[in-house]
């Protein structure tokens, strides 16, 4: 959020409907957890908190609201990687925008290694699997792979051959034009 006085205004306003007051670091804090998120996406965040909070709201609700809740984001990451398998298959190398997905990935065998094995009888064993250890590693802070090496590149690595990568993007901008 860039808007600081507008931030201001609906904090005075949650503040004045729980008939609560708060510190200037307390203040600071929501401010701080609310700047990455685009004005439009707090203002649509301060109404849904208005709409539905009986209590004064602490910043998880507003990362709920924004962020969407654990399983939530670890059910839209799986429709993600769902589509990549269907669409590019286990040959190519491929990135997401979410990183987490990298390293679930590497948990569940690699990219090859899903892309390749999973069958439609498969497919909820395995979303339950992603989504279980989404979860678990979302929560925690550490280093995710950069992309996820497909089965041209392993095996080129392997043979010692010299090999120009090209990884898919999956997730960005430019999604449509690298899936379709």
């Amino acid at each position: 959020m860039n808007d600081r006085e507008k931030f201001l205004k609906n904090m005075a306003l949650i503040c004045d409907m729980n008939d609560r007051k708060i510190s200037e670091p307390l203040t600071d804090l929501y401010w701080k957890i609310l700047e990455p998120f685009t004005d439009e996406e707090c203002e649509n965040a301060f109404k849904k908190i208005i709409q539905t909070c009986r209590f004064f709201p602490k910043p998880v609700d507003f990362m709920e609201i924004l962020k969407g809740k654990k399983q939530d984001q670890a059910t839209i990451a799986w429709i993600e990687v769902l589509n990549a398998v269907k669409r590019i298959g286990n040959y190519e190398s491929v990135k997401f925008t979410d990183p987490v997905i990298h390293s679930v990935i590497n948990v569940m065998g690699g990219w090859d290694q899903l892309a390749a094995t999973m069958t439609t009888d498969e497919e909820k064993w395995k979303q339950k699997e992603f989504e279980r250890l989404y979860e678990v590693i979302s929560s925690r802070d550490g280093k995710h792979p950069e992309y996820l090496p497909g089965t041209h590149e392993q095996q080129n690595f392997r043979m010692g051959n010299e090999y120009e990568r090209e990884i898919i993007k999956i997730g960005f901008n430019n999604k449509i034009k690298l899936l379709q």
